[in-house]
């Protein structure tokens, strides 16, 4: 009789253990298609913190499966987001795999919103359970040697560059519009008067309605620049007790020097800034050091200049990033003062004489 009971006992315990599975699965579904109510929500937050299994599931098995994903949708060249939905849709594609690729399926295409040029992009799904409004995060890292195109939430429009990392979480387009950039990024923003889009961009914050612009922000450079394309922005450095807000006009940079900490605005040509998204690089009168470091990424590759006259060598023109190395290194070489030398991933630049 005792053992009886026991296995009873265990096997309720077990459909217990089903169900909540189950319901897991279809919550997190709602939660991720923004479907889900205020009461599923914590229902789904109460699950979480049940077991521990469910925790390691959500954030490992969701991050792991989607990453999985991002070969098969990059492999249909007219892949983009309603290409996608259009084949999941399709019932019989769906019935064909098991239960729980049809899950992450389906996730995939709602997560996914993505225009790649480049299956180097890893997309990686980072979840939170201290909050019912920020259970989910979505962080795009692009690797050296590429760059990728994305579409948000909003439909605004993201490029960006090599060695570029943009992070957005759950909140997106409901309660703000807020991205987090390291790196450089070129934004096409959907005008929305009552959410400003706010960019991140380390020590700067960068806040507009609906505009075109392009944001540099890498760690390893002294400066952050902000290009405006079109519209208005507002540039703020409040990290450091500095409340001044530059507003910039068409055609004008901002550049906050991290060394003194100040803001300083330039009328340019900005559409030079965003043309590495169309696979060029503009130039006037940029040091050789500097436009090494912009081809280190794009060609991943590691560029040595031998001495400090050619680092300081000046160069004005347009570069095809389609070209190989050595023919960009080659035509910036107007004068042929130097001698390349490669060697696997790097590259020595020196004095003919």
């Amino acid at each position: 009789m005792c053992i009886n009971l026991q296995r009873a006992i265990k096997s309720n315990q077990t459909e217990l253990m089903i169900d909540k599975t189950k319901q897991f699965e279809e919550l997190m579904m709602k939660h991720i298609s923004e479907n889900i109510s205020d009461n599923e929500e914590g229902i789904l937050l109460v699950i979480l913190n049940s077991d521990p299994k469910f925790k390691v599931q959500y954030n490992e098995m969701l991050k792991t499966r989607a990453i999985s994903l991002i070969p098969f949708i990059e492999s249909q060249k007219t892949s983009n987001y309603k290409n996608l939905l259009k084949l999941l849709n399709n019932g019989l594609f769906l019935n064909s795999q098991p239960k729980f690729m049809q899950y992450f399926l389906k996730i995939a295409a709602i997560i996914i919103f993505v225009l790649s040029t480049s299956i180097s992009t890893y997309y990686i799904f980072t979840g939170h359970t201290n909050s019912s409004n920020n259970l989910m995060s979505y962080q795009t890292v692009v690797p050296l040697g590429s760059q990728t195109k994305i579409v948000l939430p909003d439909g605004t429009v993201a490029w960006l560059n090599s060695g570029s990392t943009l992070k957005y979480n759950n909140s997106y387009g409901n309660e703000n519009r807020s991205v987090y950039l390291t790196g450089e990024g070129y934004f096409e923003v959907q005008k929305n008067p009552k959410k400003p889009f706010l960019v991140y961009a380390n020590d700067i914050k960068v806040k507009v309605l609906g505009t075109v612009f392009n944001v540099r922000s890498y760690t390893d450079e002294n400066t952050i620049q902000v290009d405006l394309l079109e519209g208005k922005v507002d540039v703020s450095c409040e990290s450091f007790n500095n409340k001044e807000i530059l507003s910039l006009l068409p055609n004008e940079k901002m550049v906050f020097n991290k060394a003194t900490k100040a803001l300083t605005t330039h009328k340019v040509d900005a559409s030079r800034s965003s043309t590495w998204t169309t696979g060029k690089l503009c130039f006037v009168d940029a040091s050789l050091e500097d436009i090494a470091k912009n081809l280190e990424r794009k060609y991943d590759i590691h560029i040595q200049i031998q001495s400090q006259d050619i680092k300081d060598e000046l160069f004005s023109g347009s570069l095809d990033l389609n070209q190989p190395i050595n023919e960009i290194l080659e035509y910036i070489d107007v004068d042929k003062k130097y001698t390349r030398i490669f060697s696997g991933k790097n590259v020595s630049i020196i004095n003919k004489y």
